[in-house]
């Protein structure tokens, strides 16, 4: 096959999987697109991989994930799911003065998909988006660990923490020891942890009894200080529950 036709076949899966809100199985896209069940099949794993699309492990069924939607969002409708998260970060941003964001799990790290800036983000560049950051040293992270059974988090990230452990951590389930708060709590924050001088706090979006999303706040750590940590994060749980309603409706939901 051709570059250009696998370029072509690429786009017809994307398609079909993203008419469906629901999901597709693999032989209904094979189906909807007129392509063979094989070559859809590695077409799809490799959409899988980018994160593009996602396998819900259950059902088995492919939707269209936020890391595609954060690619292409300027181009959707404005009443579209996108649209709709970007409010409620827009929203969160100027309740709280300072930058918002939404970030998924990709193991071993979490890729910030979307943010907005906080209106003190003045002079200063936005970083990149989509990015990977690392789920040890980021309130997403620590949030998102927190909900994930012990067992899942020592098979799929032991060895990232055995290469690259976050400062003052010993072992593991030390660390893991430690994030018991932010379950009991529902938030989780850092401290010049990402870099000096930041600080964040995030509380996770539960879609369909799994945590695949994590939403936060950033700053300075001169403006976000301990003291403000409990009513930053009454202010990013409300998002979070704004955000598990949208993310519910919409149909753009999968597991990590």
């Amino acid at each position: 096959m051709s570059e250009a036709g696998l370029v072509q076949r690429t786009i017809w899966i994307l398609r079909a999987v993203a008419s469906r809100p629901d999901g597709m199985g693999l032989s209904e896209v094979a189906r909807a697109s007129g392509i063979p069940k094989a070559t859809c099949y590695r077409v799809l794993s490799v959409l899988e991989q980018e994160r593009w699309l996602l396998l819900d492990s259950h059902t088995k069924r492919y939707r269209v994930s936020l890391g595609l939607l954060s690619v292409v969002g300027g181009l959707l409708d404005t009443d579209g799911a996108y649209a709709g998260m970007r409010q409620i970060l827009t929203e969160l941003a100027e309740q709280t003065q300072e930058t918002a964001g939404l970030d998924v799990l990709l193991t071993p790290h979490v890729m910030v998909v979307a943010q907005v800036p906080g209106p003190r983000l003045i002079g200063q560049a936005m970083r990149p988006v989509p990015r990977t950051q690392p789920v040890w040293r980021t309130a997403t992270g620590k949030a998102l660990l927190s909900h994930m059974g012990r067992a899942e988090v020592l098979r799929d990230f032991a060895e990232d923490f055995a290469a690259d452990p976050p400062e003052g951590a010993t072992t593991l389930d030390a660390f893991l020891d430690g994030l018991v708060p932010a379950r009991e709590q529902g938030y989780a924050y850092a401290f010049d942890e990402l870099e000096k001088g930041a600080a964040s706090v995030a509380a996770i979006v539960p879609v369909r009894h799994s945590a695949p999303y994590g939403v936060w706040i950033g700053g300075p750590t001169f403006r976000i200080t301990q003291e403000r940590i409990p009513e930053l994060a009454e202010a990013v749980r409300a998002a979070a529950r704004s955000l598990e309603e949208i993310l519910n409706i919409s149909g753009v939901v999968f597991r990590h």
